[in-house]
């Protein structure tokens, strides 16, 4: 056989075997690209809706074939228990396992910043709906006015991370919720440090052609990614950034990336206070402390089995208690979407409930984390004047 015919024969098979070879290389892009398909972005943010009403056919059938009226309360039972009565809201913390995807990544082989808000869209929905279930029950929405990122360390494509979302401060208008992108360090017991500074190459030639790159900022920068306001509160601010970027994780986990979101709650197009969004499932301070008969303190926390004292106006509110044969279902939603809408207005400022179960060592917590973010929105309000 001549070089020829074997260049010939290579040729022919060649030929053959680059279709079928094309044909795997599509269908493993495919893949690899599977969670930036269309609607997988609306699957993930709405999972949880998913999973939450899977559970409540569950129940249901569960209760089938007894009464209408115990049907009924154990209706309102389940719904009562998604509640979460006593708790603190800034315990509460919910956490979104996620992994840095090649299609999430740019080519320094990192998580692209453009992937921190696309993930984040889902893990924001889960702390919200874990957390106001009652609100959304009602009808009501929340709506994003702003997110602010600071990017610290860079995360690996292949790598793990989870994304802890959980409450920094509240306004009359504004819910402050703040999102850590932390991952778990390869050598348990170890903690993170801050790689250093890489030592620049040599200086390229006059005639180069131009070669950019983008990289993430390893360690935490001594400035701030949003201006500041220039007043003589700017210290004790940076002050509170810094504490609030510097926290350890309990685990031991690295913080990559911090994100600060602006939510408002709404129905229709009224505004709900956070705080009321909050008291109506259950959050509040804890009990005063008692003692018992030899003088020692004996704390009680609120829980359902011992509800704080808003709790009895929370539940007539939401129809969470024994009402007449009459009494509808849609009647009693009705009262609350009411009241979220234009009954706690009529409220005299002494007298509501929702402020004072969210008091004591949460208010003080509260104002804390409300003076970064005031300065925050001032600074990014002076920056548009500029």
């Amino acid at each position: 056989m001549s070089l020829t015919d074997v260049a010939s024969l290579l040729t022919t098979r060649t030929l053959h075997v680059l279709p079928r070879l094309a044909k795997y290389l599509i269908v493993l892009l495919f893949l690899v690209q599977i969670r930036s398909w269309p609607l997988t972005w609306h699957y993930r943010v709405w999972h949880p809706v998913f999973v939450l009403r899977g559970k409540f056919l569950l129940h249901r059938l569960r209760n089938a074939f007894r009464s209408p009226e115990v049907r009924r309360q154990k209706n309102l039972e389940w719904l009562e228990s998604l509640s979460n009565v006593g708790a603190n809201p800034f315990e509460m913390q919910v956490t979104y396992k996620c992994w840095a995807g090649p299609d999430d990544c740019d080519f320094n082989m990192h998580l692209s910043n453009s992937s921190y808000p696309k993930h984040l869209d889902a893990a924001r929905f889960k702390y919200a709906l874990a957390c106001g279930p009652t609100f959304f029950r009602a009808g009501g929405w929340m709506g994003l006015g702003a997110t602010h990122f600071s990017f610290l360390r860079e995360i690996p494509m292949f790598s793990n991370y989870e994304m802890r979302v959980g409450i920094m401060s509240w306004d009359q208008k504004w819910l402050y919720v703040v999102t850590r992108y932390v991952t778990k360090p390869k050598n348990k017991g170890k903690k993170a440090q801050i790689k250093p500074a890489e030592t620049p190459s040599a200086a390229p030639s006059a005639e180069s052609a131009p070669n950019p790159s983008l990289h993430t900022g390893n360690g935490i920068n001594t400035g701030t990614s949003t201006p500041l306001p220039s007043n003589g509160s700017a210290p004790n601010v940076k002050a509170l950034a810094a504490q609030l970027l510097e926290r350890p994780e309990p685990d031991g986990a690295v913080l990559n990336c911090l994100a600060i979101s602006e939510i408002v709650c709404k129905i229709g197009r009224i505004t709900v206070p956070p705080a009321l969004v909050y008291a109506v499932d259950g959050f509040c301070c804890a009990p005063p402390p008692t003692t018992t008969e030899d003088g020692k303190p004996a704390p009680k926390a609120y829980s359902r089995e011992n509800p704080p004292p808003h709790w009895e106006k929370v539940r007539e509110l939401r129809g969470d208690v024994h009402l007449s044969s009459e009494a509808t279902r849609k009647a009693t939603l009705q009262r609350l979407r009411e009241f979220f809408t234009k009954g706690w207005r009529e409220v005299p400022e002494g007298e509501r409930w929702w402020e004072q179960a969210l008091g004591s060592e949460i208010e003080e917590r509260r104002l804390k984390g409300l003076a970064c973010m005031q300065a925050l929105r001032r600074g990014m309000e002076e920056a548009r004047t500029i």
